[in-house]
């Protein structure tokens, strides 16, 4: 006999509840009103997407790791696993006769097989902005002090703000006598933070100042003095200015007062590998994964027509909304203020009645959908509803 699973959902989701949907829609108001509050405008891309949206895609998420399914014409499709690339997609082809540049956020759910059995999600909710068409300092500081505002504004007051860059990790690697193996095994080892498993590998290859420097990235994690560590290792023109970029982002952040809430981390290499300038990721005390995460990706939007710059960042809603809970953050909702009876030969009236009630601001009210008073009654003192309206000849207000 076959097992049944009507009753479960599939591993890696979860039905949303009550306070948690309580919690998560007052997150997703907060980010809403920070995004909007910029300028962003809201757009919304399909949950299903054809694959060649990801396909050939640096840093794609791994088609192994994709929901598919074919359409009616054999074509192979997938649940999005990602929101940047269908953004880019719309930007490049609804929305490229627009001004720029473009400032766009969405709020959607994104799937991913990756961590099936390992108690991950493979539904996430997800909330993200993306500047899209402006390459220059003042969008990236945009960008950060957006993410900054938005930890901030959900009530984190023990969040950081990891930063590095995209570029450096690629220019010290990139250029290695190594094999596309041996370098993918070397991003691994930075971004892991395996020191022994990454001096191994470089003991394997020719000695020079790049290997000598890409010992030292996962080490180069701190505040400012970072980059003045950094300096005595990096000898590369493009590796000095890319130093001197993130210098100069740090030094704005703190004139604004934000300088204890950021970390400069050197070895930061995302799963991304699309990003080709700052990349960053948010954290928030309690939780031990990111809970924001974002970065400049500048050739991404060229896959689609249109060789734009950009810069944005996701949000995992459903982190934010699980800190809040463990806070003991509660905002049940408050009971109707009436619950309303009409007895037989009196239910149009009652609900034209109700409906009145309800054009008062704030008012919520129940339709009784009991057989008689008593029933009406107990209900509503169940659910600490404050009055009932007995809705007759005349109407008779019971103060519970």
């Amino acid at each position: 006999m076959l097992k049944s699973y009507h009753l479960i959902t599939p591993k890696g989701t979860k039905d949303i509840l009550l306070e948690e949907c309580e919690a998560q829609s007052w997150i997703e108001e907060q980010l809403r009103g920070i995004f909007s509050g910029y300028g962003y405008c809201q757009v919304v891309t399909p949950g299903v997407e054809y694959l060649d949206v990801y396909a050939n895609q640096p840093g794609n998420a791994g088609s192994e790791h994709m929901f598919k399914l074919l359409d009616n014409e054999g074509r192979i499709m997938v649940l999005r696993p990602d929101s940047t690339a269908p953004i880019a997609r719309l930007a490049a082809t609804r929305l490229r006769r627009s001004v720029m540049p473009l400032r766009l956020y969405y709020n959607q759910r994104v799937y991913r097989q990756k961590g099936l059995y390992s108690g991950r999600r493979i539904e996430t909710a997800q909330m993200g902005a993306e500047l899209i068409g402006a390459d220059s300092t003042r969008a990236d500081l945009e960008m950060l002090h957006i993410a900054m505002e938005v930890l901030a504004g959900c009530g984190f007051q023990d969040y950081r703000i990891e930063l590095g860059h995209g570029g450096l990790c690629g220019l010290l690697i990139d250029g290695l006598p190594a094999d596309s193996g041996q370098k993918e095994g070397l991003r691994q080892f930075i971004r892991e933070k395996n020191y022994a498993a990454l001096n191994d590998l470089l003991d394997t290859l020719e000695q020079s100042d790049q290997t000598r420097a890409i010992r030292h990235l996962p080490g180069l994690f701190g505040g400012r003095e970072v980059l003045d560590r950094a300096e005595a290792v990096f000898q590369e023109r493009e590796a000095r200015e890319i130093l001197a970029y993130l210098r100069s982002l740090f030094d704005i952040l703190r004139r604004l007062g934000l300088g204890d809430r950021l970390l400069l981390d050197l070895g930061f290499v995302n799963d991304n590998d699309y990003y080709t300038g700052i990349i960053f990721q948010g954290y928030v005390q309690g939780l031990g994964e990111a809970a924001l995460l974002g970065g400049r990706y500048d050739r991404l939007l060229a896959r689609f027509g249109e060789p734009w710059p950009a810069i944005g960042f996701g949000v995992n809603v459903d982190l934010l909304t699980k800190r809040r809970l463990e806070e003991g953050w509660q905002r049940p909702a408050p009971p109707p203020g009436a619950l309303i009876w009409g007895g037989t030969g009196y239910e149009a009236l009652s609900l034209q009645y109700a409906k009145t009630l309800r054009q008062t601001p704030g008012m919520t009210v129940e339709n009784s959908v009991f057989a008689d008073l008593a029933q009406s009654e107990a209900y509503a003192r169940a659910k600490g509803i404050p009055q009932l309206h007995e809705v007759g000849e005349t109407i008779k207000i019971h103060v519970l």
